[in-house]
Formats: structure tokens, C-alpha cells, sequence
């Protein structure tokens, strides 16, 4: 609720409840007074109190015929005059919501209102004397009604400074973020791409000068010319989505019927490398979602990539996708290779393993890898259904 919203409220039901103490006692009790009252007089007694709930556009309109009540109740009813009083002052209170030309106007009618209201006429008393006792009453009003105010105006300002301030932060945030993405796709572009770009164009000119040779050795030409293709056309895509993150995803999304053709190409090139390779493709794997298919692709890239790197010589790698009566895909490589020193896995700079447990637990699955109680080294990633669901 806002600051002083329940106060202006609740004083705005005091005069109707006022008026109700002077009603039922002349309602339950035969006074003299109240037998003695005119229904106009009562009239404006209730219609004062009523007025008191008014809070709008016009509310100087409202002061002005409170100060008239008050006036006509002073001279016809001194027994309602109280309730006018004090329906005058609500409204005035309520008149600090617009300060102002409309809250002097106010001010000065209530308080020779509020005069006229205490001079006591078969005394002889003189207005003059009465005026600062007139103006305390007013003032008392008018301060509490612009201290809510202030108080209001103050806690609306403290909450824009807030907004303003979390709104500077995500723009410092994202401007940094920028400056980080537009650092790292110099790099990517000046450094990276450029040799990729020459190993590209030097293994197409051997290509070219062996045309002749070893059909054994035009193929490796062959592999690593098509490979090192492939890599600097996702390095390209990766600059592009670093320097412009509006246009997309980083790594194109296998359709449907493409997962299994990208993975058969992939345990070619492995082949192709020099690890002997199997695979196993189970039923349904057509039906997985975008996401989940891309994930499948680059964990089997590089896990295989991992037994390529460290099983040694002579040894053999088996690729397993699958789906589980759950709908959760599982992606299982395992190789026979000896792995004396595991550790080797962790080669400098290197954050294949980190990379694939980033990617599975960002789609809510679960990643084991180690080495296989057979011997060698075994990778299993289960990547549930709806894993491909944005995550908060």
C-alpha cells in the first residue's frame, strides 16, 4: 500500500461516524436539542459528512462547500457545527494531494471557516484574536496531509532509483558481456581461424602435388583437407554468433534424419583416423528433439575424439545411441585401450570431459566417465525427456 493511503482512509470515515453519535442519540433519547433541529439542518450535517469521503479532481470544490457548511451550520445549528469542522479538515487534508494555488485557496477558506466557527458572538469576542488559534487548527491538517506526501513521493523516488540502478547493472552486465564475446571472436578470427585457414590451404596444395601417390596417403590428405574444412567453417559460424548473438545458435541443428547420417560420418573420419570403430544405433532416435539431438552428436564427437587421443595403438572404440522405455537417450563409448596414466586426459588446456558434463547438466542429465571394469575407459551420458526444454 502506499505510504499514506490507509491514514487518508481512515480519517475520511471519521465525520460519517460522527454524525452518527449525534443521530442515535437523539434517535434513543428524546433531547431537546435534537427535537428542536430542523431536517435541513440535519441535511447538512450529513451531507458535510458525506462530502468528507470525496477525493478526486475537484477537491478545492469540496473545501469550498465544506467552508460554506460550516458556515450556514455555525449560525443555524451549533450542535452539528462539530461534525462540519472536522469534515472540513478531512478534506482539506485531502486537498494536499494537489498543493498549490488550489491548497493556499483552501487553507485561507477553512481558516477563516474555522474563525468564524469559534467566535462565541453573545460573548463579543472579535474574530482577530481567534485567527491563530484558527490557523493552528488548519495547519495541523495541511503538515500531516503534505508530510504523507512527502513520505510517498520520497519512497516512489527511492523505488525508481532502485529500478534505475538494476537497470544500470544489466546494461553494465551486457556490456561487458559484449566486450568479453567481441575479445574472444578477435581472437577466434586473427589467431585460430588463420592457421586453420592454412593448414586448409596447405593440405590442398599437398593434395595437389601428390595427386600421384600412395592412394593410402591421398586419402589421409583427403580426410584431414575435409576435416579442416569443417572446423573453419564452425569456427567462422562461431565468430559470427559471438560478435552478433541475435542471429542465432552457434552450431547448426541436425534435422531428424540427419542424426544418424551425422553420426555414421563421424565414426568414419574416427576410422579414417586410425581407431577401429563400432557403432549401434538404436529404434527411435529419428523422434528426439533438436536440442538433444545435438547434444547426442558433439558428446559421441567427443568422446570419441578422447579414445582416439589416449587408447593407444591397436585399440578399438564402440559407439552406443539408444532410447529407454523412459525416452531418455543414452550415449554410451567405451574403448579397450590400456590408459596406464589417466591423468592424460586432463592435457593442457584441455576441457573436453568439462565441456560434456557443462552440456549434459545444462539439459538435466547425468554424465559417468572412468576408466571400464574390463579395462580401458567407458563414457555414459542419459539425457532425460523434455531435457530440450529451456531451463531457468
Amino acid at each position: 500500500m502506499r505510504a499514506g493511503t490507509g491514514l487518508r482512509r481512515l480519517v475520511r470515515v471519521v465525520p460519517a461516524l460522527l454524525a452518527l453519535l449525534y443521530l442515535v442519540p437523539g434517535l434513543l433519547v428524546p433531547l431537546a436539542w435534537w427535537r428542536s433541529t430542523e431536517e435541513y439542518e440535519w441535511a447538512m450535517v450529513l451531507a458535510s459528512a458525506a462530502l468528507a469521503l470525496y477525493s478526486g479532481r475537484l477537491s478545492l470544490v469540496a473545501v469550498l462547500l465544506q467552508v460554506a457548511l460550516l458556515i450556514a451550520v455555525d449560525q443555524e445549528f451549533a450542535a452539528g457545527s462539530e461534525v462540519v469542522q472536522l469534515a472540513l479538515l478531512i478534506n482539506l487534508f485531502g486537498l494536499t494531494e494537489r498543493p498549490g494555488r488550489e491548497l493556499i485557496v483552501g487553507t485561507v477558506g477553512a481558516t477563516v471557516a474555522t474563525v468564524l466557527n469559534l467566535v462565541d458572538v453573545p460573548f463579543d469576542r472579535a474574530p482577530a484574536p481567534l485567527m491563530p488559534v484558527g490557523a493552528c487548527i488548519v495547519a495541523a491538517p495541511v503538515l500531516l496531509g503534505l508530510h504523507q506526501r512527502a513520505l510517498r513521493d520520497a519512497a516512489s523516488q527511492a523505488e525508481q532509483r532502485m529500478q534505475e540502478t538494476v537497470l544500470r547493472s544489466e546494461l553494465e552486465r551486457r556490456q561487458a558481456t559484449a566486450s568479453e564475446r567481441a575479445a574472444i571472436s578477435r581472437e577466434l578470427h586473427d589467431l585460430v581461424a588463420h592457421h586453420v585457414a592454412s593448414i586448409v590451404l596447405r593440405v590442398g596444395v599437398a593434395r595437389h602435388v601428390a595427386a600421384d601417390t600412395d592412394p593410402r596417403i591421398r586419402a589421409v590428405l583427403d580426410d584431414v583437407h575435409t576435416t579442416a574444412t569443417t572446423a573453419l567453417e564452425d569456427l567462422r559460424r562461431l565468430v559470427s554468433v559471438l560478435r552478433d548473438p541475435e542471429r542465432g545458435p552457434v552450431s547448426p541443428l541436425p534435422d531428424p534424419a540427419e542424426l544418424i547420417e551425422s553420426l555414421n560420418d563421424l565414426v568414419r573420419r574416427t576410422r579414417q583416423a586410425g581407431l577401429t570403430v563400432t557403432a549401434e544405433f538404436g529404434p527411435g532416435l529419428s523422434t528426439l528433439d533438436s536440442v538433444r539431438r545435438l547434444a547426442v552428436l558433439r558428446i559421441a564427437q567427443e568422446a570419441l575424439t578422447n579414445s582416439l587421443k589416449h587408447a593407444g595403438g591397436g585399440a578399438a572404440a564402440r559407439l552406443k545411441v539408444s532410447l529407454t522405455e523412459a525416452e531418455a537417450v543414452v550415449v554410451e563409448v567405451a574403448d579397450n585401450g590400456g590408459y596406464a596414466d589417466t591423468s592424460g586426459l586432463q592435457v593442457p588446456g584441455g576441457h573436453g570431459l568439462v565441456g560434456m558434463r557443462e552440456r549434459v547438466e545444462l539439459l538435466g542429465g547425468s554424465l559417468l566417465a572412468g576408466p571400464a571394469p574390463g579395462g580401458g575407459w567407458r563414457v555414459t551420458a542419459v539425457l532425460p525427456e523434455n531435457s530440450g526444454e529451456e531451463r531457468g
